[in-house]
């Protein structure tokens, strides 16, 4: 009987582990959209600046979440990244021209995630690409903060 608690234990420990490791890729994938979509975006011109929002925001409306607009960068960029790869536009991070396949931005990774401070210094270190995302959850508190 403790060999079978035992083994089932094991077995549980195990399937933690690699939903963890999954959740984690995932995460990864949707930080480096986030972080890459800030830096692609910045580089585009006025014109293409307003495709990729209009897309954005189409593409919310379309979906099957409840909510609408972007309360932080997270968000914003997540659904950029989206847009952008809808709209055929490449990342501009040398070396990463493609976008990962993320199904909804709003959910996949949160603000202040440390995976963002990784992808940021990954670019800043290799590339001289220097992007910072904001921690805050919301517009509002980050605007209090700052004054």
């Amino acid at each position: 009987m403790a060999l079978i608690i035992g083994s089932a234990l094991a077995v549980l420990i195990l399937i933690i582990v690699v939903l963890k490791i999954f959740r984690t890729k995932q995460q990864h994938k949707a930080a480096s959209n986030v972080v890459f979509a800030k830096y692609t975006f910045e580089q585009l011109n006025k014109k293409e600046q307003a495709k990729v929002k209009e897309k954005a925001k189409a593409m919310v409306l379309a979906s099957n979440t409840k909510m609408r607009g972007f309360a932080n960068e997270v968000e914003r960029y997540g659904w950029y990244a989206v847009a952008m790869d809808a709209l055929g536009i490449k990342s501009a991070v040398p070396e990463n021209p493609a976008w990962h396949k993320i199904a909804n931005p709003y959910i996949a990774i949160l603000p202040g995630n440390m995976l963002f401070r990784g992808v940021s210094t990954y670019l800043s270190s290799e590339h001289n690409i220097h992007v910072n995302i904001s921690e805050a959850k919301n517009y509002q508190a980050k605007s209090k903060k700052s004054g």
